[in-house]
């Protein structure tokens, strides 16, 4: 039921997207980028778990869409920090807004009872496949993470 469900939101998620014409990765490091202006590329990439030449590829589209910018470092100018423009601001303001509404449809109907009990086996289901393996996890995926009030 779990892989169903998720199947049904990552599709809800990708019509979001669809309206602004990025994939869901894209607007997803466009989002990080417009809360944490001027990383590195390796920066982003450590924080958002994914490989430095994923997040190299999708900065370049998104630079060429002119959403981001490369600037070199005033101290070190041998590393480049990832900076959004206007019309990225403007896009990942869309994007906020699209799952907002996408979080607001998905959650319709339950109270914040139900939902603070829907986190609660949520966090107990992630911590059971965390620690309950012999096998170790190497890449532990970050996810935005399940939000109340949204």
């Amino acid at each position: 039921m779990l892989f169903h469900i998720a199947r049904l939101h990552a599709t809800r998620a990708d019509q979001c997207m669809d309206k602004i014409d990025l994939f869901r990765g894209q607007g997803m490091l466009l989002k990080f980028i417009d809360r944490h202006d001027g990383l590195t590329h390796s920066e982003i990439a450590a924080k958002l778990n994914i490989s430095p030449a994923a997040v190299t590829k999708v900065i370049k589209r998104l630079e060429e869409q002119k959403y981001l910018m490369r600037k070199k470092d005033p101290v070190d100018e041998r590393i480049s920090r990832v900076y959004i423009q206007e019309e990225g601001k403007k896009v990942a303001d869309e994007i906020g807004r699209n799952f907002e509404q996408l979080g607001r449809s998905t959650f319709q109907g339950f109270t914040d009872e139900e939902l603070d009990q829907l986190q609660s086996y949520f966090l107990r289901i992630q911590a059971n496949l965390q620690n309950n393996f012999s096998e170790p996890i190497l890449v532990e995926r970050r996810h935005p993470g399940f939000h109340r009030n949204l």
